[in-house]
């Protein structure tokens, strides 16, 4: 399986998703880990199959509910479709579970920005002001937004 595994990673790495795929679906009729999902969801994501990377993304964290990995490339998908309220539920899942990066927290802030719940971009950034969150809000385009809020 280990090898599959590393065919399916290259593969994807050079853009042969299908080819990707294949191997990927091969590795989990041997065993599914949260792991093999999880790029899986990638693949499908780069191939613009959003509704099966959500599935996949899922059965990840069905597989390994502490798999930090699939909640977060998960939330990222759902702000790149534009479904701030689930991304949102989402990521503060991951904080009720103790996952508190500054990545987490962009992503929060950003749906706390869209959803027009200014007092949270507020609080979040108050409490976790730092250079680190400054470059994932400059990243999503909104750190400026979030400074004057301040």
């Amino acid at each position: 399986m280990e090898e599959l595994f590393k065919k399916a990673f290259e593969a994807a790495k050079v853009g042969k998703f299908e080819e990707a795929e294949r191997f990927y679906r091969e590795c989990l009729k041997i065993r599914e880990t949260p792991e093999i999902w999880n790029n899986l969801a990638n693949v499908y994501v780069r191939m613009e199959r959003f509704a099966e990377a959500m599935e996949c993304y899922r059965k990840a964290i069905a597989c390994d509910p502490s798999f930090t990995m699939a909640y977060v490339n998960l939330a990222s998908l759902l702000l790149n479709l534009e479904r701030f309220a689930e991304a949102k539920l989402l990521l503060l899942s991951l904080l009720e579970k103790g996952v508190k990066n500054e990545q987490v927290l962009a992503m929060l802030i950003v749906c706390d920005l869209v959803l027009n719940d200014l007092s949270q971009v507020v609080q979040l950034y108050r409490e976790n002001a730092s250079e680190a969150l400054n470059r994932e809000l400059a990243e999503y385009g909104v750190l400026e937004k979030v400074l004057e809020l301040i």
